[in-house]
Parts: structure tokens; C-alpha cells; sequence
């Protein structure tokens, strides 16, 4: 017995990144997936407006119109108002919510078949966040993940990786809250960011913690990638690390506190290095890690 489900995402990314998060999720089970084009001149709208299994929704002034409503000015309250809307017009059992960077990965049976042994007390069904690591050059075969150390006493997560532990402490880069699927045909209910929001503060949440499927967060990926973004973020004073601010290179590398004022190869550098020491999986790390159950092995493909 299978459980149909479907993915809601508000997206701003290149048509390759969006081909591949719809490819995989059609080929993981997804009935459709539900493209939210916040740019409403986003030119990837057209590749994938007339795309079988693909629903994709222009959020243009006609659209907010439709809603009856102005465009919310920050982006998270544009993606509450847009999860309602795809959960509204849901036409599967389950919808999830993705964001493009982020792949849907199961062990043992498929999303469907998982889903429908959920027990229907639960309205939500959670999955925990794994992210990708960089294998050895020789290696052949399914992609390394690794898992939160949140579970794990201080002197287990100090022993995987530690000095970094200080700006590493939940062992991921990113979220470490997981994602949710939610249970279609509950009134008033919508999705949130991590967990969806009930109809009112007086409904339970029912949650079911997923065993064998996970979220993939893939934002880091490949090193070139995980840098960029983090120097994009380092210039910006409106982000912080759920570890502290991003004025981060005296926790990555010491050595730059004689900085008085990096430079941009200075900072290409220190964050290289910090990457590679959490994030390239070396036989010691790797070793560390699997005595902590930490690692797990995925399909996915990897962006060129």
C-alpha cells in the first residue's frame, strides 16, 4: 500500500538547480511538484510552465490580486501565504515542503510506502536533516551524508570534530530542524518553514519522527559552492549563524585574529581550510564518525 504525496516550493534558483530538485522528486514518488516563482519575472518560469508534473504559479500583482491581498515584504511570510495556497488546492494524500536545495532520501522502501503506515493520529510526518560531505577521490559509489551531532553527549561531538566543534556545535552547516510532510485535508491548517502550522494554538501538532527517510540539504555540496555562499553571507550584516554572528574566522581559524584586514584570498583561504576539515571525508574522519553511526550512504546526483 502506497500513499500519494506531492512537494510545495517557493523557489529563486537556476533552471539547473530546479531540474534537478523536480527530477528528483519525481522520481522518488512525487505525484507533482508545485513551483512558487517569487521573482515574478524569473525567466526558469517558462522551462518549467508546461512540464508534466509540474504546477508552476508566477507570483506576479495578478497573483496577489487573486489572493485579495498585497506581496508580503519578507520572504518567509511570502512562503507561509504561498504553502497555504498549494495546500489548499493539495490533490494528494501528503504535501511536503522543500525548499530547491533540498533532496528527499529513503532507505529500504519508498516515501509513498513509508508515508502510509503513518499512524492517522499524526497530522505531520517529520524528516530529520542529513548533508553532504566530500568523499575521497577514489571513491565509487552512492554519496556520503552526514547526520546532526545534536544527539550526542559534548565529549562524543568534541571527538568527531574537535576544535571546530565551536562553530560546528550541531555538526551541519545549515538547519539542523528537518523538514515536515503534512497530512492533506485539515482545515485551516498550512505549511510552515520546518513544521507545519496548525489551524490554532489550541490543535496539537501530532508529529511522527520518519526512521528511514531524510531531508538532504545539499548547500553544500561541492566546496566551491559552500565558500561562496558563506562570503556572500560574511558581507552582508543581516545574517547570522545560529552559532554567533558571521564575523566567524576567529572560530574556523585562529590564525586570522592577525588579520587586522583579510583580504579576499586571505578569506578564500581560511574558509577552504575549514570546509575541507569537516566536510572532506578522510579515513579518520570517516572512522570517527561511523563509531558514532553518523554517516549514511545516498543516491543523488551531485551538480557538475
Amino acid at each position: 500500500m502506497k500513499a500519494t504525496w506531492s512537494v510545495f516550493s517557493m523557489v529563486r534558483e537556476p533552471v539547473h538547480i530546479l531540474g534537478r530538485f523536480v527530477e528528483h522528486n519525481l522520481s522518488a514518488g512525487a505525484s507533482y511538484v508545485h513551483l512558487f516563482f517569487d521573482d515574478p519575472d524569473d525567466p526558469a518560469y517558462d522551462t518549467f510552465a508546461n512540464q508534466p508534473g509540474v504546477i508552476a504559479q508566477r507570483c506576479d500583482s495578478a497573483y496577489w490580486r487573486g489572493l485579495n491581498r498585497r506581496r508580503p515584504p519578507y520572504v518567509e511570510r511570502r512562503q507561509l501565504v504561498n504553502g497555504r495556497v498549494a495546500y489548499e488546492r493539495c490533490l494528494t494524500d501528503w504535501q511536503a515542503h522543500f525548499d530547491a536545495d533540498e533532496l528527499v532520501v529513503t532507505r529500504d522502501s519508498a516515501l509513498g510506502s513509508q508515508l502510509a503506515t503513518v499512524p492517522d493520529s499524526h497530522q505531520t510526518a517529520h524528516l530529520g536533516t542529513l548533508e553532504p560531505m566530500v568523499p575521497p577521490e577514489d571513491h565509487d559509489g552512492p554519496v556520503p551524508f552526514r547526520r546532526s551531532v545534536r544527539h550526542l553527549k559534548f565529549r562524543a561531538r568534541l571527538h568527531v570534530y574537535g576544535d571546530d566543534l565551536q562553530v560546528f556545535r550541531n555538526g551541519l552547516f545549515g538547519h539542523y530542524q528537518g523538514k515536515s510532510i503534512l497530512r492533506a485535508g485539515l482545515q485551516g491548517w498550512g505549511h510552515g518553514i520546518h513544521f507545519p502550522r496548525p489551524a490554532s494554538a489550541e490543535i496539537e501538532n501530532a508529529i511522527h519522527e520518519m526512521d528511514n527517510a531524510w531531508i538532504a540539504h545539499m548547500h553544500c555540496e561541492n566546496r566551491d559552492l559552500w565558500v561562496n555562499r558563506t562570503l556572500n553571507k560574511m558581507r552582508d550584516g543581516s545574517y547570522n549563524l545560529r552559532t554567533g554572528n558571521y564575523d566567524i574566522l576567529p572560530y574556523v581559524a585562529p590564525e586570522a585574529a592577525a588579520l587586522d584586514n583579510p583580504t579576499e584570498e586571505d578569506l578564500l583561504q581560511l574558509l577552504t581550510g575549514f570546509y575541507d576539515r569537516v566536510s572532506v571525508l578522510s579515513e579518520d574522519l570517516r572512522q570517527r564518525m561511523e563509531d558514532l553511526d553518523l554517516l549514511q550512504y545516498h543516491e543523488v546526483r551531485l551538480l557538475d
